[in-house]
């Protein structure tokens, strides 16, 4: 099941004995950053674990994913750990922890238009920033930015764009000077045809991990093999991605044709969107051997960015158990599939 909106149940099955287990994604399913999520659908990946996912877009509203993750409507979200853990630190608890890290790095970015005099992360000051959310990740990785630049939230304004092509609107027309945002959110404007300039990384975002699948705690036996087998699903799919970015697209737009641009020709479009696919998963490499592993002073140094280090007990909050069997296949195997697979045309 892709794209239902229905939540968390307690049986995990289906009429066809398949374990199923609801999946939130910050954006729209089909877009070009992402098509791992649930590729593994139509490579047969998720039959070979028995699961049915039910994969739920929730158009960047992560705050909404928190909300169901946190009644219970909802097993597991891509959209990050930091709302469980500034909840740990302010004695609201969300009964959540990491179970797999996408992301060997921050994927956090920030661009201007290609004319623009920005160029160094000090020249923000005095600027109009455009993020997202108000009061939601982009906004605590900027306010760490500009402090690295010996700025402070104060020294800008800040604007909720939404993503997509409001955002990208947003600076073409000057109601920002700058933008942030995931390099995921950013590959639906580079797709769409905006141009953009991304501004230089500061060194602290090289040294911290977000955690990025979160999942229930204490999900039922039946829930907890369904998210077994769906890491492993979305594991092998990365490695087919990276063997062959062309034939991930080609999928992911067979399975939404609606995804595919409309406004220039389909190579082009089909080029476009495979340069942001593999720009997206250069952000994605294996640690110490494995896919999805959190290096606990990483998930430390995440602590700490939040500036939550001290405050709460980061380790109670991930956890690496699943991650060998995540990564229990023959990688050789997916990456011949790969380099031999024929995909469909949308």
């Amino acid at each position: 099941m892709l794209g239902a909106c229905a939540g968390s149940s307690n049986s995990g099955s289906t009429k066809g004995g398949k374990k199923t287990i609801s999946v939130a994604f910050g954006l729209a399913l089909g877009n070009p950053s992402n098509p791992f999520a649930w590729i593994g659908k139509e490579l047969g990946y998720f039959d070979q674990e028995g699961i049915d996912p039910n994969i739920i877009s929730l158009g960047g509203d992560s705050a909404r994913g928190n909300a169901m993750l946190a009644s219970g409507q909802l097993d597991v979200g891509i959209f990050g750990l930091e709302d469980v853990l500034r909840g740990a630190a302010g004695g609201r608890t969300i009964k959540a922890h990491a179970v797999y890290n996408v992301q060997s790095r921050s994927q956090y970015e920030g661009v201007v238009m290609p004319g623009s005099r920005i160029s160094r992360l000090t020249d923000l000051k005095g600027k109009k920033v455009g993020i997202p959310q108000l009061g939601a990740t982009l906004e605590t990785y900027v306010n760490a930015v500009l402090a690295d630049g010996g700025l402070s939230s104060s020294d800008v304004k800040y604007v909720a764009t939404g993503i997509g092509a409001p955002m990208g609107e947003a600076l073409r027309k000057g109601q920002v000077d700058a933008a942030f945002a995931t390099r995921g959110q950013l590959g639906t404007l580079l797709t769409g045809g905006y141009k953009l300039r991304f501004l230089p990384r500061p060194a602290f975002a090289e040294n911290f991990i977000t955690g990025n699948i979160v999942a229930q705690d204490n999900l039922a036996a039946s829930k907890m093999q369904a998210l077994k087998g769906y890491l492993r699903a979305y594991t092998k799919a990365i490695v087919f991605s990276k063997a062959n970015p062309r034939a991930a697209m080609l999928i992911n737009w067979h399975m939404y044709p609606d995804a595919v641009p409309k406004n220039v020709p389909f190579e082009q479009a089909l080029n476009s969107a495979i340069s942001t696919y593999t720009a997206y998963l250069s952000y994605i490499t294996e640690r110490d051997g494995k896919w999805g592993y959190m290096p606990p002073d990483l998930m430390q140094n995440y602590a700490k960015f939040l500036g939550i280090d001290g405050k709460v007990d980061i380790t109670r909050y991930y956890t690496n158990d699943l991650i060998a069997y995540a990564n229990d296949f023959d990688q050789q195997a997916v990456i011949n599939q790969a380099k031999n697979y024929k995909a469909p045309t949308p």
